[in-house]
Order: C-alpha cells, then sequence, then structure tokens
C-alpha cells in the first residue's frame, strides 16, 4: 500500500503526518484503505477492490451463523447482489456483537440526485443452510431471517448517524470487553474501557452508531473529544432542558453531573508513548462510551445524547471514506454525518445485557 495505489482506489492519504511519540505513523494512520489480505484473513470470503458496509442490529448476532448468504441485496437498478465477504471485525468484542461488516460490489459513488447513480436501496436477511441467528434476554434465539431494512440515500449524500443510547453503571467491571484471545493480544488497542482510561466513572452511556465515526474519515476518535461532537440532554428540577456541553460540573435536580471523557476506542498512558494525536489508535467500530461521574438522580433523568454536526457550529463525524485531513483533488469522499439526538434508554434497574459464551 503506497499513496499511489491508495489514490488509485479512489482513497485519502495522509501523507504529512508526524506522530507526537517520534514513532513513524502506521498505515493505518494515514489511510482507511484496508489491503484485501486482511479481509481475507478475519472474514469469510474475500475483498477486491470492494466497498465495505456496516450492518447494524438492535440483538446481537450469533457470529457463527454469519456467512455472505445470509443477506439479499437489492441496488437502485433492480440488481441483486451479495456480499463477497462477511465477518465481525472490528465488532469483534464480546460487547459489541450488534454488527456485521460486508465488502462487496455495491454500487458507486453517486448521490441519489444523479442519473447515474448505483446504491443499495433494500437489505433483506435471506435463508441458507446456517441461517442468521441473534440473541436475546436469557440467551433467547431469533432466527433472523425475513428482516428487511430498506433506504433511499447513499453515503455520498449523508453521513453516519446514532442508531441507540443506553445508560448503565460504570459498576466495578467493564463486563463483555475483548473475547477473542489471538486479537485481545494482538490488536494492540486493548484494554481500552472505562476502567483502563480514568480512575472515575459512575455511569456509562454506550453510543451505537450507523458505522465507525471518525473525525474526518482516515484519523481516530480520541477520549478528549466529548466537547467536539456530542452533548447530552438531562430534565432538570423545573422541567427545563440543561444541556451537559463541556466536561464541568453542572447542576441538575439540586446534585451535580459530569461528563469524564470518551472510552472504547484506544488507550490512554502518555508515559508509554501515547498520545492523542493522528497517530492515536482506536478500534473503529460502531460503539462510542461516555462515562460521566455524579449524582444517581441526575443521571436518571438523562434524556438524549446529540451529535449537533456542523449545523450546531461542532465538528461533524466521517464513516472511513472520507476526505481525511489531505484529500486528493476530484475524488469524492463520503459525506459528514447529520445533526443527529437519540433517545437515552435508562437501564440502571435493567442492564438489558446479553451474557453468551459465543465462539
Amino acid at each position: 500500500m503506497t499513496e499511489e495505489t491508495v489514490r488509485a482506489a479512489g482513497g485519502s492519504w495522509y501523507g504529512s503526518l508526524t506522530c507526537a511519540n517520534g514513532e513513524a505513523p502506521s498505515l493505518g494512520h494515514r489511510t482507511s484503505t484496508t489491503l484485501s489480505n486482511i479481509v481475507e484473513r478475519y472474514y469469510k470470503g474475500y475483498a477486491d477492490y470492494d466497498d465495505g458496509l456496516p450492518i447494524v442490529f438492535s440483538w446481537p448476532v450469533a457470529s457463527e451463523t454469519v456467512d455472505v448468504t445470509d443477506f439479499k441485496f437489492t441496488l437502485n437498478t433492480g440488481e441483486v447482489v451479495f456480499p463477497h465477504s462477511a465477518g465481525m471485525v472490528p465488532n469483534w468484542e464480546l460487547n459489541e456483537r450488534n454488527v456485521v461488516v460486508v465488502f462487496g460490489d455495491f454500487g458507486n459513488r453517486g448521490k441519489r440526485s444523479e442519473a447515474d447513480v448505483i446504491f443499495p436501496v433494500q437489505l433483506e436477511i435471506v435463508a441458507d443452510e446456517t441461517p442468521l441467528l441473534l440473541i436475546g434476554p436469557g440467551g433467547q434465539e431469533f432466527n433472523a431471517v425475513g428482516l428487511t431494512w430498506a433506504t433511499d440515500t447513499t453515503a455520498y449524500d449523508r453521513g453516519p448517524f446514532l442508531v441507540g443510547a443506553k445508560l448503565n453503571y460504570v459498576g466495578s467491571v467493564a463486563p463483555g470487553e475483548g473475547g477473542v484471545p489471538l486479537l485481545d493480544s494482538g490488536s494492540g488497542l486493548l484494554p481500552n474501557d472505562e476502567f483502563a482510561l480514568y480512575d472515575e466513572g459512575d455511569f456509562r452511556i454506550r453510543i451505537l452508531t450507523t458505522g465507525g465515526f471518525s473525525p474526518d474519515g482516515v484519523t481516530g476518535v480520541t477520549p478528549d473529544m466529548y466537547e467536539d461532537f456530542f452533548r447530552i440532554y438531562v430534565k432538570g428540577a423545573d422541567g427545563e432542558t440543561i444541556l451537559l456541553e463541556k466536561s464541568v460540573w453542572s447542576i441538575l435536580w439540586r446534585v451535580t453531573l459530569r461528563v469524564v471523557g470518551l472510552s472504547d476506542l484506544g488507550k490512554e498512558n502518555p508515559e508509554a508513548g501515547i498520545y492523542y494525536d493522528g497517530c492515536y489508535s482506536e478500534d473503529r467500530d460502531n460503539y462510542i462510551d461516555i462515562i460521566l461521574v455524579g449524582d444517581e438522580e441526575a443521571a436518571r433523568n438523562i434524556t438524549f445524547v446529540e451529535i449537533p454536526s456542523l449545523e450546531g457550529g461542532y465538528r461533524a463525524f466521517y464513516v472511513p471514506g472520507g476526505p481525511g485531513p489531505e484529500p486528493f483533488e476530484g475524488v469524492r469522499y463520503t459525506a459528514p454525518g447529520p445533526a443527529d439526538m437519540e433517545p437515552v434508554i435508562i437501564a440502571l434497574d435493567n442492564p438489558m445485557r446479553v451474557d453468551r459464551a459465543a465462539p
């Protein structure tokens, strides 16, 4: 992989990047383009100049039932296509298995208003020899065959947004972190939970997204970026709405609540040469955690988490395939994400977690 091959593939290349720790940037720091042999190592199937596409479910997936034959896409041209490969990376940890990623030929970089645009308008989960299963409360299995999804937009019209948010106690452990020994030890990203990053934390809002969020489509989200991208809505004692926009104490219900920072990204350890710069390595999955400290009464009155995006004077999120800091001229990249608000499920009494010894 070189700047020339990435340009030829329509990617983006961060050529001027230097690392604060003095080391040379990795390929993953310079581009979101992925080598085909990496896909073949971690997925069922192959990839060759293919599009990556995440599929998000509301229940966790029984990962051993994931096959390319599960996912039937219909394009706006009427053509039916199946992925070339499917797998759980980067959503491989046990508490991250709501999302399957597939690679395939899903169209072009057109916008929906353009006559020659080609993009998926429908996905259907179809039957094969090992039907796709979802796992629910108490280990309940749900046959996903027959589930459908439809859209009228492309990644070049609209970027990523939120599809779920849930508030839990931090407790004494982070349930479901890791879960694949080879990746646990070899990824270089773990531990990245709230206990690894912070010495305080009472509550965690886990956010589920439509794609791997990035500030520009190439570089990673860092734990100190809450104020750049997010704000939390809380109902005050008099019914008024109070916004948690900064990582400072806010008075709510005559008690307090404060955002500590973001987690489930990468490591925090400046002494080991890890800095929050363009060389920060994070897991690039569909999950980000917001860690808070404060009073339970205030936490129970959290109502929404919001990404105000560019319209609100904040920064916008991109999926991999965005322009990066140094886009090539004449290349169309994925669009910035829109402003979006997601209701927060208060799961303090019922944590709404699935516990399964999965392959």
